[in-house]
């Protein structure tokens, strides 16, 4: 048997195999591929040419897209000095205020809650506040730091502590990820665990 066959690297050493995780779907933008520096400039609408089948007549190429009709868009010359000190200029930051709504850093919670193998749902019911927040989850914001607390429901036959665990981390990361704030605590609260339906 070889070291291949074995599992291990083809040069014999023992090197550390890389732990295995799962990620959450974040798309990217639309038609970006990452990848390969040849392909730059190709659109990503054109299939790559095909070889002729042995004994077919080749193919008859694509015909190339037109330009786009009209006049070549150019940019505009800059406003004089006199237009206000409004108009953002290159370099510096636009005035006014970001908000994120607690309801969204509850659903982002939510969602990265259910991503986690065990996880049957989020328990507990709405908040007692006759808040309109999400259900299982409450968020606690203050200056740039978030703490959360999420009330889930595992499934049966999963080992909480690890589901448990797993929700935490996956939370912090994900939360500190899309509101790029620092996450003080994340308390999970293991209040059902339901069977198969």
């Amino acid at each position: 048997m070889t070291d291949l066959d074995k599992g291990r690297p083809g040069d014999g050493g023992d090197a550390p195999h890389p732990e295995v995780r799962s990620a959450p779907f974040f798309p990217g933008p639309g038609g970006l591929t990452g990848g390969d520096p040849s392909t730059a400039g190709v659109p990503l609408g054109s299939p790559p040419p095909m070889p002729a089948a042995p004994g077919l007549p080749p193919l008859p190429a694509a015909p190339a897209v037109p330009p786009p009709a009209g006049p070549p868009v150019q940019e505009r010359a800059p406003a004089d000095a006199s237009a206000g000190e409004d108009a953002p200029s290159s370099g510096t930051a636009v005035r006014g205020r970001v908000t994120i709504e607690d309801e969204v850093v509850e659903k982002i919670a939510m969602l990265a809650a259910l991503e986690v193998g065990g996880v049957a749902g989020l328990a507990g019911g709405p908040d007692p506040g006759g808040g309109s927040g999400t259900p299982g989850v409450r968020v606690h914001l203050r200056d740039d730091a978030v703490t959360l607390d999420l009330a889930i429901a595992v499934e049966y036959g999963s080992v909480i502590m690890d589901v448990a665990e797993a929700v935490q981390a996956n939370a912090a990361r994900v939360v500190g990820l899309m509101l790029g704030r620092r996450v003080l605590a994340v308390n999970v609260s293991v209040e059902d665990v339901r069977g198969p339906e």
